[in-house]
């Protein structure tokens, strides 16, 4: 029994003295990181394409069946464009968005649709590692083992507890808009400061920058808004500023016309004319104010005890770990107004638009803001008082010191209060998106699901078959399932579907107690309605 003991506590110290060296923490959490990424992954390979994926994919995937071989790839992109032409005049401006959504890789076979969940958080993932590593550690100056640890962390909070999972990294038209050009924006603005800082902009980087501004200009409104204001400030900054040379304000000032250039060809389109007439549109004040109350809602709405745990104890980290920075931190005050407006931004296009946030895709970036937001003022207040305290008496600092232990347990303690009093762990494990993804297949509904669905595709893609009638899933995972076809032959998803397949008549079975309309509750918000996009 000794001998267990000795064994067991000499471990134990091995393992603290390892965990010491901040290299060591960071593949620590990297390693916690993967693994909490492998059941939303393994999920992944159980997925289908689903509503308004056939949708923007008719003409696309028309085009790979009917042109085979390299020689697809051109009239792929033509009937991508296609998409995006059609769409901009009968519905919607997002015309980048569009081309983007027309070239998921299911529209060559649906096997390939497991690659949509590792695309998008690709994206998500490399944006906020970029970002984290271009602000925190080469602005900020702290060590890139810090910023990966704050990445980390971050991105665990985002991905863990987002709104709704499906429409983050698992339906492509519902998720590529939204969560995957996030990702895009971080890398941009990350880009832009980058260049602020260093006082130039290398050719490489100006054309990523306009590239990735281009693409943003034609995305959906939430982020457009945001990269314009911050585009915008950014330009008023330079031609402002006297230490940036001659180039560099030419440079920004020709990315600020190509990104408004798309920005008005985005919202001139006759389609949002078309799309408007049916809501009243709020006044830009009245929307702008809507915007700041009801985002302060949810902000409360959406911070669970974990999260609060997290932003404490980051908090007392980054008080140690800013003692060898050289940022000022002035202005906390003005830095939170400013910071929560930059959150505020995304929520004014749909207040003003429609009047309320529309669809959990829109939600999940609204919540990667205030993660953010919350990130961000943690350090900034931490940094602050740090340098309070550095500008204090050796008497005042000797006596922060030696009460720290005090401070720091009395914070502990609180916290493990406040965890045993707040967390319910099958309650809270449940909203952990991971957690869902596993229990979807340990319970075998994944499993169910995907073979029902692969029956379902073997006669879509039976040319000989030209009437399709199916009968509801067993199972409806919670971030897979979504709705295809419903019970009437003539709604706008099963046309678009009879077009994508090459159909006359699909439709779904429901017994007769059964409410019709139970699948249009998830209906995208950008659907155009039309199975004709030719």
């Amino acid at each position: 029994m000794e001998l267990i003991y000795q064994i067991t506590n000499e471990l134990w110290k091995r393992i603290l003295d390892w965990m010491k060296e901040e290299k060591n923490q960071e593949r620590f959490l990297w390693a916690c990181f993967g693994i909490s990424l492998l059941p939303i992954l393994v999920l992944s390979f159980f997925n289908h394409p689903v509503m308004d994926d056939f949708n923007y994919g008719i003409l696309t995937h028309r085009a790979f069946m009917e042109n085979k071989g390299f020689g697809c790839i051109i009239p792929i992109l033509k009937a991508a464009v296609q998409r995006s032409v059609n769409l901009w005049h009968s519905w919607q401006g997002t015309f980048t968005f569009a081309v983007i959504g027309a070239l998921r890789p299911s529209i060559f076979t649906e096997k390939l649709t497991f690659t949509h969940t590792f695309i998008l958080l690709g994206l998500f993932i490399g944006g906020f590692v970029y970002f984290s590593k271009i602000v925190l550690h080469r602005i900020l100056g702290l060590s890139k083992h810090v910023a990966m640890i704050i990445a980390v962390l971050v991105m665990t909070l985002c991905i863990q507890y987002v709104p709704v999972g499906l429409e983050a990294f698992y339906w492509w038209i519902g998720s590529i808009g939204y969560t995957g050009m996030f990702g895009v924006m971080l890398v941009l603005f990350a880009m832009l400061f980058l260049c602020k800082y260093e006082k130039r902009i290398t050719a490489k980087r100006m054309a990523a920058m306009t590239a990735m501004a281009f693409l943003l200009s034609g995305g959906m409104y939430p982020i457009l808004l945001l990269t314009a204001v911050l585009l915008v400030l950014n330009l008023l900054d330079v031609l402002i500023g006297k230490q940036y040379e001659k180039i560099m304000k030419i440079q920004i000032t020709v990315m600020n016309v190509i990104f408004f250039a798309g920005f008005i060809l985005n919202v001139a389109a006759p389609g949002n004319s078309r799309r408007q007439s049916n809501f009243e549109p709020r006044t830009p004040v009245e929307a702008v104010y809507k915007s700041y109350t009801k985002s302060l809602e949810y902000l409360f709405e959406c911070t669970n005890v974990v999260i609060a745990l997290v932003m404490i104890g980051l908090f007392v980290y980054m008080l140690y770990k800013l003692k060898d920075t050289k940022f000022s931190f002035r202005c906390p005050l003005m830095f939170t107004l400013v910071s929560y407006s930059m959150v505020v931004v995304m929520w004014v296009p749909a207040i003003y638009a429609v009047r309320f946030i529309s669809g959990g895709r829109y939600y999940n970036i609204l919540y990667y803001g205030v993660i953010m937001f919350y990130t961000a003022n943690v350090i900034y207040y931490a940094g602050w008082l740090r340098r309070k305290y550095e500008k204090c008496g050796e008497q005042v600092q000797k006596l922060v010191r030696d009460l720290s232990p005090l401070i720091l347990g009395v914070l502990a303690v609180f916290c493990v209060i406040l965890g045993f009093l707040k967390i319910n762990i099958v309650r809270d494990l449940e909203e952990i998106t991971s957690a869902t993804a596993l229990k979807s297949m340990v319970y075998g509904e994944a499993q169910v699901y995907h073979r029902e669905i692969k029956e379902r595709e073997a006669m879509y893609n039976d040319p000989s078959l030209r009437e399709v009638v199916v009968e509801e899933v067993t199972y409806r995972p919670e971030l897979l399932y979504f709705g295809t076809l419903t019970p009437d032959p003539d709604e706008s998803r099963n046309q678009a579907m009879c077009d994508y397949y090459d159909k006359d008549y699909m439709v779904k079975l429901v017994p007769e107690e059964e409410e019709t309309g139970e699948d249009s509750a998830g209906e995208a918000e950008d659907s155009s309605g039309e199975a004709e996009l030719e």
